[in-house]
């Protein structure tokens, strides 16, 4: 069964002369990281989560932990 994302907000900024805000997303238990540009943190989570769907990122999570690492993190 696959385990749900658990995103943790990181970050908000905006840079000059963009009208939306962008959102730095930490994929729990990993070392990925998602930015994405959104109005409201409901659509900069909505966002993450399709970018995260998109690109099968589950999969190469599992894969890592199936190989002794911790989401990607290798063990010494």
């Amino acid at each position: 069964m696959e385990e749900p994302v658990v995103l943790e907000l990181v970050e908000v900024y905006r840079y000059e002369g963009f009208p939306e805000k962008r959102y730095r997303f930490h994929v729990k238990g990993t070392k990925i990281y998602i930015n994405v540009g959104a109005n409201s943190v409901e659509e900069a989570v909505e966002k993450a989560k399709k970018i995260f769907r998109n690109l099968e990122l589950s999969k190469v999570v599992a894969l890592a932990r199936s190989k002794g690492g911790e989401g990607g993190e290798q063990k010494a």
